[in-house]
């Protein structure tokens, strides 16, 4: 173990191509997913019905077919979202247990479990066994995503205030960046080749590249000293060995609760130094919720709406969603660091110019190094609060610029909007650090992580529900205004901690 810990730039750069490699299998199989599924339906519900011998393509176009396949579809995803949500904990602590760098090439290789299932039940051509596999796909697919919270973990072990930001935003352009280029390949792959496991070989691989990578190039990040560890473990197994029924039921009720632990972080609580109720991170999680039900859905919304409205292709589809994606990682990557540094400048004179204290005290006090980083770590952590309200408005905007659109030219424009807000993941990672003690930075992630999980699980099931009676009515342009309105909610939970909720100048 390294004497001093590495330089937080260094280890983001090192996490960048990991981050990449764990993103680009999930999106590179979308479509092969689909279709695999499809055919195990269509050969089970063949069986079921007395065939033996392989149904036709024109079976596989029944609409019974294509019901069932939407339900395992769903099933799915409600799955890998349930997996993710209680996971997230257990994932958080084993990272502060025994370090990030661990998980880092397990999680990976876990996530092969999801691939090879997928590839085996599309080969074996057995009914009855594809259902296990299925599953077994539905509940490793979430290591996948797990492998990505942990880099976030790494990013509050090296970074300060100023950094933390920047570092978050780096991460969070190169996990669109990965989507991106799977979206182009997964339709290329469609187009130019007929080899249905094509998409699963290239996931397969970068998710073992991805194990390998972590295991020979990115350091460990927390740095502990081990003979406390062993003495803390130590007692614990002590105490296991000595323990009779209650502490049985007590480990018992202990393991029930794990799974949400993070979450009590979240609630509000009366601060014992001050006596004051400390509300703000309550007030950001409800924001998080709400805004991320509003936009988690946007992509898939986007297919549904473009091919309902104006008649898209599949092809077309996928392109879209590239679109879509290569347009947020430019803004995170070009034009995000900008504002961050900028916005912070202007922040800083204005913080300076509305200050109590008189220039020449204020001059003498910056001379301490405790009022100067004082200063410093209460202007970033305040302009993260800025920079999230502003980019969940263009959230807002961007969505309802999209339900007034009237054509396909309009529409794709109002989508490039979206990017506008991009900004708004980075910014509420490092908002909720900020608002917690340094010691429980990894546990707020956790917490944001099983909100975010929460939010994927329920966008789908509110508004996909939506969507569909909007369909019926010829109206589903009014999806989006509703989705704004949900990111406008989420805005004014935020306004308080922006215009209230800030320090009194000094």
């Amino acid at each position: 173990m390294p004497s001093k810990p590495p330089r937080g730039s260094s280890v983001v750069s090192r996490l960048l191509p990991f981050t990449f490699l764990c993103t680009i299998g999930p999106s590179v199989t979308a479509a092969t997913a689909l279709l695999i599924v499809r055919s195990l339906m269509c050969q089970f519900d063949y069986v079921r019905h007395g065939g033996d011998d392989m149904p036709s393509g024109e079976y596989c176009r029944r609409p019974r077919v294509g019901a069932l396949t939407a339900s395992v579809m769903t099933g799915l995803a409600v799955m890998d979202g349930i997996v993710s949500f209680l996971s997230t904990s257990y994932v958080q602590r084993l990272a502060d247990k025994y370090g990030r760098r661990p998980l880092l090439y397990t999680l990976p290789a876990v996530a092969t479990i999801s691939t090879i299932s997928m590839m085996v039940a599309y080969t074996a051509k057995n009914p009855n066994l594809a259902w296990v596999l299925l599953a077994m796909n539905g509940i490793f697919v979430s290591a996948s995503t797990k492998a990505i919270f942990v880099p976030t973990l790494s990013v509050t072990d090296v970074a300060n205030e100023q950094q933390r930001t920047r570092f978050f935003s780096r991460l969070e352009a190169v996990s669109l960046l990965g989507p991106g280029i799977g979206y182009v390949m997964s339709a290329l792959v469609s187009r130019y080749t007929s080899i249905t496991l094509l998409p699963y070989c290239i996931a397969l691989a970068s998710q073992l590249l991805a194990a390998l990578y972590a295991a020979a190039a990115i350091p460990e990040t927390v740095h502990k000293a081990d003979e406390d560890d062993k003495t803390d473990s130590d007692a614990e197994s002590e105490a296991g060995d000595n323990g009779g029924l209650r502490e049985v039921v007590e480990e018992t009720m202990e393991a029930v609760v794990e799974p949400v632990k993070p979450l009590r972080l979240l609630m509000p609580r009366r601060n014992e130094e001050t006596g004051r109720i400390e509300w703000r991170l309550f007030l950001v999680t409800v924001s998080l919720l709400i805004t991320t039900i509003g936009t988690v859905f946007i992509a898939t919304a986007s297919l549904l709406y473009l091919s309902d409205k104006f008649n898209f292709q599949p092809e077309e589809n996928g392109w879209v969603l590239a679109y879509l994606t290569f347009s947020r990682f430019v803004y995170l990557i070009l034009i995000f660091p900008f504002i961050q540094r900028g916005g912070r400048k202007l922040y800083h004179w204005y913080q300076a110019k509305r200050s109590s204290v008189a220039p020449h005290e204020r001059s003498r006090l910056l001379q301490r190094e405790s009022f100067r980083q004082r200063e410093a770590t209460n202007e970033t952590n305040h302009f993260d609060i800025i920079l999230c309200f502003v980019s969940v408005c263009f959230d807002a905007v961007a969505l309802i610029l999209v339900s007034l659109s009237r054509t396909p030219k309009q529409a794709l424009i109002s989508f490039a909007f979206l990017a506008l807000g991009s900004g708004d993941n980075p910014t509420f990672k490092s908002v909720f650090t900020s608002l917690v003690p340094p010691e429980k930075d990894s546990q707020a992630l956790a917490a944001l992580d099983m909100v975010w999980n929460a939010a994927r699980l329920l966008s789908p099931l509110l508004l996909g529900g939506l969507y569909a009676l909007l369909v019926e009515i010829g109206k589903p342009e009014m999806l989006f205004l509703v989705a704004g309105a949900c990111c406008a909610v989420g805005a004014v939970l935020l306004a308080p901690l922006v215009f209230v909720g800030r320090d009194a100048p000094r």
